[in-house]
């Protein structure tokens, strides 16, 4: 993974560009074992899960926090993480209420 490619002013796809060519000057790679717990700004970092083999099930807690009141995350955010969004999502999806630039 890569953190902290992004920022709350800038989404790096100059950055973003460069790992998806090869660049690999700046990845961290992780030696984590079962059971290992693992925190990190995944809204800043660049970061991937790879595929979960064998018969040992992956548990994934994923944890968000707002800077202020009212903040919700994007329809296609919330369905991509947790595969459903609530009526809420649908309601706020055109009143984007972020504190940063970035997309989502």
């Amino acid at each position: 993974y890569i953190p902290n490619l992004r920022t709350p002013e800038s989404e790096c796809t100059e950055g973003v560009i460069k790992v998806l060519q090869g660049d690999r000057n700046r990845v961290k790679q992780l030696k984590l074992k079962a059971g290992d717990l693992q925190f990190f700004l995944g809204r800043f970092s660049l970061h991937r899960v790879t595929e979960n083999t064998g018969n040992i099930d992956r548990l994934l807690l994923i944890q968000s926090f707002a800077e202020k009141p009212g903040m919700i995350g994007s329809m296609y955010r919330v369905q991509d993480l947790y595969g459903k969004i609530s009526k809420i999502h649908k309601v706020y999806e055109h009143d984007k209420n972020r504190p940063d630039k970035l997309l989502d």
